[in-house]
């Protein structure tokens, strides 16, 4: 049974955005919905403005005359056979990956599309800050953490089993509390919720680490 998409928070996305998500639903049945878009729908801690849908599938080469159709393009930034990513004329950036990794990941329905449980989107931003990620995957991870979405061990046991030797779980751990190669700290809002400072996020992450390493003696 499909789940109603009203159980998500499409409040952080505009209008323009919900509308390109409900074109897009033709193109995509062969794609999933994650990143951090997926990520705040379920979790509602902040806006997101980009689609990143992933498929184990190369990209096919037709898939931007059906985009083009579907939403229009105004910029295509990549096209491959493994990532095609393109901005719609309102600014949009979507992005379809062929991404080979998906053992052991969750995948749930709206009405209109698929989309990674938080807690895969977790273990793949974990693998992202592994590689040098933005802030703004340290602080989704902050807020997967706070709400008991998961945490470290979890994380670093399911990368692990998806990326095998790709995950470096020590490297994953410095990055997540190493922020000062970052060049954007900006998160915006949903509606009045206040979003906590940089120093507290960081703060946070670094006694997780702390608690996780601990641990292991």
């Amino acid at each position: 049974m499909i789940p109603s998409i009203s159980k998500l928070h499409l409040d952080v996305l505009d209008n323009t955005r919900v509308q390109v998500l409900q074109k897009l639903q033709p193109l995509v049945n062969d794609f999933v919905l994650g990143g951090g878009t997926a990520l705040a729908l379920q979790l509602g801690h902040r806006k997101s403005f980009d689609f990143d849908f992933f498929s184990e599938r190369s990209i096919t080469k037709n898939l931007l005359q059906k985009i083009q159709r579907a939403v229009g393009i105004s910029t295509v930034s990549v096209d491959s056979t493994d990532e095609l990513t393109v901005f719609t004329p309102e600014h949009i950036k979507l992005t379809f990956l062929q991404y080979p990794f998906q053992r052991g990941f969750d995948v749930r329905s709206a009405l209109y599309f698929r989309y990674y449980s938080a807690q895969s989107i977790a273990v793949q931003k974990a693998y992202t800050i592994g590689r040098r990620g933005a802030y703004r995957d340290c602080f989704d991870l902050y807020t997967a953490f706070k709400n008991n979405i998961t945490d470290i061990g979890t994380i670093i046991d399911g990368a692990q089993k998806a990326y095998g030797t790709l995950f470096n779980s020590k490297l994953f751990l410095e990055q997540l509390v190493y922020f000062d190669d970052m060049t954007s700290f900006e998160i915006v809002p949903v509606g009045a919720e206040k979003i906590p400072p940089v120093k507290a996020v960081n703060a946070y992450l670094e006694e997780q680490v702390r608690i996780f390493t601990a641990n292991l003696f």
